[in-house]
């Protein structure tokens, strides 16, 4: 009795279904969020068997969604190039979203002939699989098998004479693409198609229904830019993006001294958007006035008609020190006459140091090109400070020296020019005396 039991054991074994549940994916992406990339094809000639390779995933039953885009705003570029029967995938995840160029695949070059593109379909199928996350699997048959030989991927079977692999996906894919974004499993209707379909008769197709364009952003009010100019070279675009379900995406432009009209040709970021949720954007501060737009944007790339806009004012240029006073001062240790300069700081957070320069006979129209350490000390925002010049020059030429101090902000800009001639010492009057 036990004889027999171990031999039911062993053939329940050897009948389970090669490769079932053995599909590898990329344990480092998140699981169960769904997924949308948008894609553009360069290869005009292998359209066709593109769309089937993307079709296939799109009513695989995981949550994944390849929606066509312009080239310059697809996260994945298909270009031809591959030699043979190959493929390559190459894709960069970002904590932020994906962004438009962070995935490319390559399939075979056009070589002309019809019977290239069912191939072409199979191969492009199985690089979009590592676009969703899948890894190579060869335990048993899936289209992610490392090699395809003829019509087939390497572990599976070949198709019957004038037929082709028309379902693509294996049962292996499927399960491991509902694995990391969700959804119910729904295999392929046939697994094989014959390569020349026989002509069905033309049925009156309806005139399709006028385009709908994504609900616009709730409202002006809802844009806001922001920036900590004191700590942060940084501008964040703040908006809540409307509530209907064809939102995918938010596209932010900028555009100095003017709102834009539309996002072309200007500076810009393309964000996943979530229907009725806050999005985020972020800028490298501009110390010019800026308007910045946003519009929504659904699944097949169309832009909201009208965008939500905002202005941010950048930082104001720092302003010049005040009340700058040179007096006359001496130096026992040099034994010379020197200038003692005093001045009250620009406010204003952004204000990091002063500039120095001094000018016999004239006042400076310049700071200095390449400013000595004691030429450009650092301020402090809104507070008195004194610089001393203990002079290499003859004490009676001191008078003629005219001093200017400039304020300098964290970004480089300078104000205009604070001046002041050392009072000229009369009789009664005593030097300032700086100690060695």
């Amino acid at each position: 009795m036990s004889a027999k039991l171990s031999l039911l054991l062993t053939l329940l074994v050897l009948l389970a279904p090669a490769g079932a549940g053995a599909y590898s994916i990329n344990e480092g992406l998140s699981q169960g969020d769904g997924r949308v990339v948008t894609y553009y094809n360069t290869v005009s000639e292998h359209d066709w068997a593109v769309k089937r390779a993307v079709r296939a995933w799109n009513r695989s039953g995981a949550q994944i969604e390849f929606v066509p885009a312009s080239e310059e705003d697809a996260e994945l570029v298909i270009e031809g190039g591959a030699q043979g029967l190959s493929g390559h995938a190459s894709t960069t995840t970002r904590s932020s979203g994906p962004q438009a160029g962070d995935a490319k695949i390559t399939i075979p070059s056009p070589s002309g002939e019809r019977e290239q593109r069912f191939s072409v379909a199979l191969i492009a199928a199985h690089e979009l699989g590592h676009v969703v996350g899948l890894n190579h699997e060869d335990s048993g048959c899936a289209t992610m098998n490392s090699t395809i030989t003829a019509g087939a991927p390497a572990r599976c079977s070949q198709p019957p004479a004038g037929q082709w692999r028309c379902g693509l996906l294996e049962e292996d894919d499927i399960q491991g693409a509902v694995k990391l974004h969700g959804g119910a499993p729904r295999p392929p209707r046939r697994a094989y198609c014959p390569k020349v379909p026989p002509k069905a008769k033309a049925k009156p197709k309806p005139p399709p229904p006028p385009p709908q364009r994504p609900d616009p952003l709730s409202s002006v009010g809802a844009v806001r830019a922001i920036s900590d100019a004191g700590r942060s070279r940084r501008v964040t675009v703040r908006w809540l993006n409307g509530a209907s379900e064809r939102i995918r995406q938010a596209v932010v432009a900028r555009a100095p001294g003017r709102c834009p009209a539309k996002p072309d040709g200007l500076e810009r970021r393309i964000v996943p958007a979530d229907p009725g949720g806050e999005g985020r954007a972020t800028f490298s501060l501009a110390l010019v006035r800026s308007c910045y737009a946003v519009w929504s944007r659904d699944r097949s790339g169309r832009l909201s008609r009208e965008a939500a806009t905002a202005w941010y004012e950048p930082p104001a240029a720092p302003q010049p020190p005040t009340n700058l006073v040179a007096s006359l001062a001496l130096s026992h240790p040099l034994g010379d006459t020197g200038v003692s300069l005093r001045w009250h700081n620009a406010e204003g957070e952004t204000v990091r140091s002063v500039l120095i320069a001094r000018t016999k006979g004239s006042c400076p129209s310049r700071p200095p090109r390449r400013p000595r350490p004691w030429e450009s000390p650092a301020a402090w925002p809104d507070a008195f400070q004194e610089h001393h010049d203990f002079g290499f020059y003859p004490g009676p030429d001191a008078k003629r020296y005219c001093y200017a101090v400039w304020s300098r902000d964290r970004f480089g800009r300078l104000s205009r020019p604070a001046t002041a001639w050392p009072r000229p010492a009369e009789q009664d009057d005593e030097l300032i005396v700086l100690a060695g």
